[in-house]
């Protein structure tokens, strides 16, 4: 069994443990989150309490499940602070989705969880695509432009494996023809690779068909998504048929066209391997409930809502109900990597707040009647 310093300073020894040994050892890290958590935060003590749930004594990965969790509308509320483990003093950055309903999520992450998460992105990173030099270029924006993005800390970190990189993206606007006058004056100095949302990458290529362009990339090119389509659902494209215009176009082989997922108010990214199976991190467990009854897990390989339990957080406990759904195998993959492989399906509606055995209002109300009624017992 590994640590959770051990999983982190070999994420590739963490991705081929055996079945057995991987199931104790991400139900020990994330039972020692939880216990972290319920001493530290009296918000997720509240949650423990309400559930009769003792994090202690969490043995065997099926405890997981019983675990409280965090519905991510959570992170919306302008009172989200009380989801912190840690003092707003110690908060190091803060993390924005793209607020693609209207309201953006923060998540906020102290100096023990950014060392962690990138620790452990960078591991991911070098698992799973191998790269060391070459050149980057982003369809995305530069990080000063727009740094609270979550979506940009994950690329920015990625951009250090490269020798040369480029940001095609600017007030807002994206230029076909920039990107591809920077493939070309990089042609034959060294390895090309394209990062960004897939929406973006899907421009890129329709530029290219438009202009009846060749633009072959180079035998290891990659191109690299994270992000989904977003608010550009009707230009979206299947998987396999993003694969065969990355390969048609630019002459990227499908295996080396590879998407993520994940989302800003958690630290967990599930990467694809080369026979495009998103592997969760060794120090994450993914739980897939019931819409209809989110406290039930399901049975392997059913469709439901994600739930992601994250050991490295230290701020804001890990455990959470996102709004997405998908569902999840467990074993060893044909690449050889054991654990979970998780298949996103489609966005939900929105979790329910109330799914929540104790609701922010309900606990802050509590914490106020117990301070209203302290003077009084000091009196007696």
């Amino acid at each position: 069994m590994l640590s959770l310093a051990q999983m982190l300073g070999n994420v590739s020894q963490a991705h081929v443990q055996s079945p057995d040994d991987w199931a104790q050892s991400v139900t020990d890290v994330l039972r020692d989150a939880a216990i972290y958590h319920q001493a530290r935060n009296g918000f997720y003590r509240a949650q423990c309490d309400a559930l009769g749930v003792d994090p202690a004594a969490i043995s065997d990965i099926n405890d997981l499940q019983d675990l409280p969790l965090l519905p991510v509308g959570m992170f919306k509320r302008p009172d989200s602070q009380v989801l912190l483990s840690c003092s707003l003093a110690d908060v190091e950055t803060e993390t924005r989705s793209s607020g693609t309903h209207g309201v953006q999520s923060v998540a906020r992450r102290n100096s023990e969880t950014m060392t962690r998460a990138l620790v452990g992105l960078i591991g991911t990173y070098r698992e799973f695509f191998n790269l060391s030099g070459g050149a980057g270029l982003f369809l995305n924006p530069t990080d000063a432009e727009a740094s609270e993005m979550g979506l940009l800390k994950d690329f920015n970190i990625l951009n250090s494996v490269f020798d040369y990189h480029a940001y095609l993206v600017a007030d807002q606007a994206f230029d076909a023809r920039a990107a591809l006058e920077h493939l070309h004056r990089w042609k034959g100095h060294m390895t090309r690779h394209i990062i960004g949302p897939p929406f973006l990458i899907g421009r890129l290529l329709r530029f290219l068909e438009q202009e009846k362009i060749s633009a072959r990339l180079d035998p290891y090119s990659m191109i690299i998504t994270l992000g989904g389509w977003k608010r550009h659902t009707a230009e979206a494209l299947p998987a396999d048929g993003f694969w065969e215009r990355c390969h048609d176009l630019l002459a990227v082989r499908p295996g080396n066209v590879r998407d993520m997922y994940g989302m800003i108010e958690s630290n967990m990214l599930a990467v694809e391997c080369h026979l495009h199976r998103k592997h969760v991190p060794p120090w994450c467990y993914i739980s897939i409930r019931d819409p209809g009854q989110v406290g039930k897990e399901l049975a392997a390989g059913s469709t439901g809502t994600i739930a992601i339990l994250d050991a490295i957080n230290t701020s804001y406990p890990g455990f959470l109900l996102t709004d997405d759904l998908g569902d999840v195998e467990t074993g060893t993959c044909g690449c050889g990597r054991t654990g979970q492989v998780i298949n996103f399906r489609r966005r939900g509606q929105g979790s329910v707040l109330g799914n929540c055995p104790v609701t922010i209002e309900r606990y802050l109300d509590s914490r106020s009647t117990a301070n209203e009624e302290a003077p009084a017992l000091v009196k007696a």
